[in-house]
């Protein structure tokens, strides 16, 4: 599902890969732009679920071989939809998104949706530099795949320490 992700992400004008809220093959399936496209947490949700799914199987292999470009490009997208407002102290804001919450729809700053961006965030860039001191070979695989910058991994951890809940 990640070349869909992906194609579905630069569909939308952004970077990265966005995963779908509805789908039958890999693509969105939702016509609603509101309760569909807008939904971001999507890919927060789902990287959460890789994590739960390392600690509770030890699957590191798994994080390794696939989840590890997955996490690149979920936080790549993030950073492509997010911002530093001057407005709110600096703070990195995510804004135009509908949390989980269906009846709030295309908010600024949904509290669900930037935690859950923040600790993709932070896992991504965890994942990474723990990859680049422990296994190059593996290191190596994700960067040489989503053509991640190598420093890319201070910014995601920046902007993951600067998200506000709301």
């Amino acid at each position: 599902m990640l070349p869909q992700a992906r194609a579905r992400a630069k569909e939308m004008g952004h970077r990265g890969a966005m995963f779908p809220w509805r789908t039958i093959s890999g693509e969105e399936a939702s016509a609603y732009y509101a309760t569909g496209t807008a939904q971001y947490h999507i890919n927060a949700d789902i990287m959460y679920a890789l994590r739960k799914y390392v600690q509770a199987t030890g699957d590191e292999q798994f994080l390794r071989d696939c989840g590890s470009e997955m996490l690149v490009e979920t936080a790549r997208l993030w950073l492509d939809l997010g911002f530093y407002s001057d407005a709110k102290g600096g703070k990195f804001c995510i804004n135009a998104v509908t949390g989980p919450d269906e009846y709030n729809t295309v908010v600024n700053n949904n509290a669900y949706t930037n935690l859950m961006a923040r600790e993709n965030l932070r896992y991504a860039a965890h994942t990474v530099e723990s990859l680049r001191a422990t296994d190059p070979d593996a290191y190596n695989a994700p960067v040489r795949k989503t053509a991640v910058d190598p420093s890319a991994g201070g910014m995601a951890a920046r902007s993951g320490k600067n998200v506000p809940p709301v």
